[in-house]
């Protein structure tokens, strides 16, 4: 029997950290009973830029977006009604099924209950084209339509989306509305359909099973909300469906 048969093959370009209690404690203090930015994050490279929550609670979902200094969470004001209750540390942490605090280039994961907790970290190791980590976009989509959909006032973007159910989503970004037009490359017949919307961006990692060679994502974590033109690829011609290569 091989010595992998029961070791999953490890991801290309990510460290993956367990981290400890205090650390744990640190990150739900930030977040949920002090709203600043959340300290281990930035202490582990993530940069200067947005950081953003999505907590998966066993009562419902709290969502959030820290640009600057400070939290504002979807069990605010103005939104409280469409979240699940505050949070609070100290008395009912086992409410939580999974909470994520992510930036560009960092994500903290804390499990059920919030017992356990990981940080994964992009590594610089050096390695083939074809094991690179991939960044993906997907549609959060409200109903089509401004009546589905609206930023809500404040210094920190938020908005409310509804879907064709009557369900309605607080989402930590400025809304817009999926469009999509006709985008002719320079000295081509092709087009491709350029998007805007309103967008969840991911990172796949990959790894490479040392049996048989298949290769697969092995890992991903979220990257950012985003609104505007779609951040990533890949753009398929309208006409006949295929990839368009970049260059």
């Amino acid at each position: 029997m091989s010595p992998h048969a029961h070791e999953p093959p490890a991801p290309f370009g990510v460290e993956v950290d367990r981290l400890d209690t205090e650390e744990v404690d640190g990150v739900l203090d930030d977040v949920f009973v002090h709203g600043r930015r959340c300290r281990l994050l930035d202490e582990s490279g993530a940069g200067p830029g947005p950081q953003w929550l999505l907590a998966e609670l066993g009562d419902g979902r709290i969502t959030g977006s820290c640009p600057g200094d400070r939290w504002r969470r979807s069990d605010g004001p103005g939104t409280a009604h469409l979240s699940a209750p505050s949070l609070d540390p100290g008395v009912d942490r086992w409410r939580i099924l999974e909470v994520l605090v992510f930036s560009a280039h960092v994500q903290i994961r804390l499990g059920e209950a919030a017992d356990t907790g990981w940080i994964a970290i992009d590594s610089t190791e050096e390695g083939p084209e074809w094991l690179r980590p991939r960044d993906r976009s997907f549609l959060l989509q409200g109903w089509t339509g401004d009546d589905h959909g609206r930023t809500l006032e404040g210094e920190t973007p938020m908005a409310i989306t509804r879907e064709p159910s009557g369900n309605e989503a607080v989402l930590p970004a400025p809304w817009t509305v999926f469009s999509g037009r006709l985008r002719h490359r320079s000295g081509s017949d092709r087009a491709a359909l350029e998007s805007r919307g309103t967008w969840l961006t991911v990172r796949e990692y990959w790894a490479a099973d040392p049996d048989t060679g298949a290769v697969g994502v092995a890992f991903h974590r979220l990257t950012g909300v985003h609104n505007g033109t779609k951040p990533t690829g890949p753009e398929f011609d309208v006409g006949t469906g295929d990839q368009i290569e970049e260059g």
